[in-house]
């Protein structure tokens, strides 16, 4: 290891960013990670530099006096007797600052800032104690009424909202395509919400953050997220705008502490209300997915490096949705987040437990929701109930799609995920994959001569990678019998939002 008084600075600098990426890979404790710091990085340097100055020790390569190579004298003309020894000793006390620089930069680098204020668990005002599962599930041609049944057979809104409540309700926008339906969050769905809330006299706000892809202001835009807000009178929050406070997830978690907005920290209640939809990362992004989008950062490919599915249990044990509404009026499958499919689904799901809800939904799309290890996760850690069960002749008419959505395989979605926050710690890796990912996964899911071929891409490699490590995995294919019943529900008023290839099979 080259030592020097030139040298030693970087190279402390660097070392400290290193082991704050080490540090948070292996979950130590901000303690921890110090006294490895204290114990390894510093006393190396300071003792072998020391030992070098005092030419106890000389340079191998080439053989230099330890002195000379310390100050670079061949190079810099300088010698040990032109500098003060009060002057080296200060430059040794510097040594742990250069340390610490580095790992502050890598910190502030990775969660935004380190200077504002920490909270906890005690601080978040939606926290509420809950006794037992309430599930509902509805079905019809209307987006409006089937989410209000669901919500009153759970109660009503009153069950969850208060007089004067300040409400956040958590769509799905910024994760959506604007050109793709099923892919964010109906807002007729929304709509009935707030105004089942104000009716519970609560005071509702929409919000979303900002993702690296899809900026909050123009996909509300284009979504028509801001024209029915204005005319709603309901606020439209963009989560990256408002005040951040930082989260101490706890010692031992995937997220450790990083910023989020005061808002949802200081929420009465909070409403998560996903789309009902595929992810090719995650296999589903529902309603604990949904929750992930609330943090602040627009830069949230770097939790994956933290490791996704934690980091999504995390967030839904801090900020636990008192009501969750996945919006499966129209859905979509295959290759989601924004290469879906749209799916007709007619169909909503309830609870006030974030997890039994999702996994739910996850059985009516055909997931066995085990499968999914953020659910999996969150269910054996008792965040919530995910064996809740759900008989589909409940409903008042089957759907061809019911336990049939084309969906990635599991493992897949494990692979890519693994590969992705390995790949995540390879310096530069980071800026290569925010520029691949506003090109590939939005731009080409949005243009007219990529659109079609970027779910094309993705099918063959889920099917590629699906028989490399297993068997195939796909959701099963209509039948003639499907075709035709669904051809049935489209002479009953059927919403018909569903693309014609679709339902060509």
């Amino acid at each position: 290891m080259d030592m020097s008084f030139f040298l030693d600075p970087p190279a402390l600098f660097i070392l400290g960013m290193l082991l704050y990426h080490i540090g948070r890979k292996f979950r130590w404790s901000q303690r921890d990670t110090a006294l490895v710091g204290a114990v390894v990085s510093i006393p190396l340097f300071i003792g072998v530099s020391s030992l070098l100055y005092a030419d106890v020790l000389s340079w191998p390569l080439p053989p230099t006096a330890g002195s000379s190579y310390m100050f670079h004298t061949a190079i810099t003309g300088i010698a040990k007797a032109d500098v003060p020894l009060a002057l080296v000793a200060l430059m040794f006390l510097l040594y742990p600052a250069w340390h610490l620089l580095g790992y502050l930069f890598a910190l502030y680098r990775d969660v935004g800032s380190f200077v504002l204020r920490i909270v906890t668990y005690g601080e978040v005002g939606s926290r509420r104690e809950r006794t037992g599962v309430k599930l509902a599930v509805r079905r019809g041609t209307s987006p409006r009424w089937i989410t209000r049944q669901a919500v009153e057979a759970l109660g009503g809104m009153g069950e969850f909202v208060g007089e004067g409540d300040r409400v956040l309700i958590k769509p799905n926008i910024c994760g959506g395509n604007p050109d793709i339906s099923g892919s964010f969050t109906s807002i007729e769905v929304v709509d009935e919400l707030v105004r089942m809330i104000r009716e519970a006299g609560g005071k509702p706000v929409v919000a979303d953050a900002d993702m690296i892809w899809t900026k909050f202001d123009p996909v509300a835009e284009a979504q028509g997220w801001k024209e029915w807000a204005g005319e709603a009178g309901v606020p439209l929050v963009n989560l990256s705008k408002t005040e951040r406070v930082r989260f101490n997830f706890g010692k031992g978690s995937a997220t450790l502490t990083v910023p989020v907005s005061r808002d949802i920290v200081e929420a009465d209640v909070v409403i998560s209300v996903p789309t009902m939809k595929t992810h090719i990362l995650t296999g589903v992004t529902m309603g604990m997915k949904n929750m992930y989008g609330t943090f602040t950062e627009e830069n949230k490919a770097k939790y994956h490096r933290f490791g996704i599915e934690g980091v999504i249990v995390d967030v839904n044990r801090a900020f636990t949705p008192n009501l969750t509404v996945i919006d499966g009026s129209i859905g979509g499958e295959a290759w989601g987040p924004l290469s879906c499919t749209p799916v007709g689904f007619q169909t909503v799901v309830a609870s006030n437990d974030v997890v039994a809800a999702d996994a739910v939904a996850c059985r009516l799309m055909g997931y066995d929701p085990m499968e999914i290890v953020h659910i999996r996760m969150a269910h054996e850690e008792g965040l919530g109930d995910a064996g809740v069960g759900f008989d589909l002749g409940e409903l008042p008419y089957g759907h061809p799609k019911d336990e049939r959505w084309e969906r990635p395989d599991p493992k897949v979605s494990v692979f890519y995920n693994d590969l992705m926050e390995s790949l995540l710690l390879v310096p530069g890796m980071q800026a290569l994959f925010d520029a691949a990912s506003d090109f590939v996964l939005y731009g080409a899911a949005k243009h007219p001569l990529t659109r079609r071929i970027t779910p094309v891409v993705e099918e063959a490699f889920n099917d590629f990678l699906s028989g490399l490590l297993g068997m195939g995995y796909r959701g099963k294919g209509w039948t003639e019998e499907d075709l035709e019943s669904f051809r049935g529900l489209l002479e009953k008023g059927f919403d018909g939002q569903i693309e014609e290839d679709n339902v060509a099979g």
